[in-house]
């Protein structure tokens, strides 16, 4: 474990200061003859903060903890776009190097176009997440009285520093005014501890679905202490905390059978091992071959690719996650795809379940969004078509 820690550590250091050179020589020495010591102290300086922040941050009180993580992670942004845009323009510059063509309006030309990202990266995260209304069709079907359940899911809203109290609020507002049924939080709700950050997620105790909150964690909860949260969220948010268990609801004649799963993250043992994967076994034991084929089985699982445990339980109907952001800056969904096999949206799986993939309801780390959008998902659960 600490071999791993030392290497990603080291690794982490080589590429952010290397990133931060590049983006210096590309577009800092274009203006100057002389090596300008302001700008490259203040290089060394946004390179410190970004590296070194992080385990600040989570020391600190809340309100120096928003200070810190908006000076933090609007440059990170910054300098990721901005990176972005001299590797995707280096052949034009080593052009301009070829003829001896001074590489100041390049330079300025790239500096321009980062603002005018920047600024609408930043307004797509920082206003209020867009509701996204996709209708599923599930195998089993809806009870007769019924002709859908609203199901609103809530993912990746990494409440910290820069997403709090009054978002919160907010995202109350929102959610209880689409009168869900069912309102289902799979996982990364926080980033914090919490005595840190309970009464920031406080609002949520709002959240007003007829049939109840449904919560499951995420890998965040776990850089967190996740037994406190899930602790947290049962006693003072009221909500059914599913830890590798299963619950049955009832919404008119019909029957939920909902199936909640740790994140990935609970696997990692402290000797570094990883434990066998047992939660979904472990979340669907005592519910009887009767219950699996008269209920709707909804799965609630972090990461998406999770789906792999379906082996285990062809039967389940939908699966619904969040986990990769959409990749929230392009085109890092390259990434996420190479891990996580799904990014957004709804899936057909190859044994017939359904799977949804929320891009999150905030933001991790920049608060930008480019290419992407903060998400509340209002799934719209109905019957399958007759034809």
């Amino acid at each position: 474990m600490i071999v791993r820690f030392l290497v990603a550590a080291t690794v982490s250091f080589l590429l952010t200061a290397l990133g931060h050179f590049y983006i210096y020589v590309r577009l800092i020495e274009p203006f100057y003859t002389e090596p300008s010591y302001f700008w490259a102290a203040l290089f060394l300086f946004l390179w410190a903060l970004t590296f070194f922040g992080f385990p600040l941050a989570r020391a600190v009180p809340v309100a120096v903890r928003k200070i810190l993580e908006m000076a933090m992670f609007v440059w990170m942004g910054s300098a990721y776009i901005l990176l972005l845009l001299c590797v995707l323009t280096s052949p034009v510059s080593l052009a301009l190097q070829y003829f001896s063509t001074s590489e100041k309006p390049l330079s300025a030309g790239l500096i321009a176009l980062s603002l005018l990202l920047v600024m609408l990266s930043l307004r797509r995260a920082l206003g209020p997440a867009t509701v996204i209304s996709t209708e599923i069709e599930l195998r089993g079907g809806l009870g007769e009285d019924l002709s859908d359940v609203r199901v609103v899911l809530i993912s990746d809203v990494h409440v910290a520093g820069l997403i709090g109290r009054r978002r919160m609020k907010q995202l109350a507002a929102q959610v209880n005014a689409l009168k869900p049924h069912l309102v289902f939080v799979i996982g990364d709700l926080v980033d914090g501890y919490v005595g840190q950050l309970k009464n920031e997620v406080l609002p949520l105790k709002e959240l007003n679905p007829t049939h109840g909150v449904y919560y499951v964690t995420g890998n965040h909860e776990y850089y967190c202490n996740a037994p406190k949260w899930r602790a947290y969220c049962a006693d003072v948010l009221g909500w059914r905390v599913l830890s590798n268990e299963h619950c049955i609801v009832h919404v008119g004649q019909t029957q939920f059978n909902i199936i909640g799963i740790e994140d990935r993250s609970s696997l990692h043992q402290k000797n570094g091992k990883r434990s066998a994967d047992h939660r979904l076994t472990k979340a669907v034991a005592g519910i009887s071959a009767k219950d699996r084929t008269v209920g709707c089985n909804v799965l609630l699982a972090h990461q998406p690719k999770d789906s792999k445990c379906l082996k285990q339980a062809p039967w389940i109907d939908l699966q619904v996650s969040g986990h990769t952001h959409g990749g929230q800056l392009w085109p890092l969904k390259i990434f996420v795809l190479s891990d996580q096999k799904y990014n957004i949206g709804k899936y057909i799986l190859e044994n017939g379940t359904r799977l949804y993939v929320s891009q999150g309801t905030g933001f991790w780390g920049p608060p930008m969004r480019l290419g992407t959008q903060c998400e509340i998902s209002l799934l719209t659960l109905k019957s399958p078509k007759i034809i």
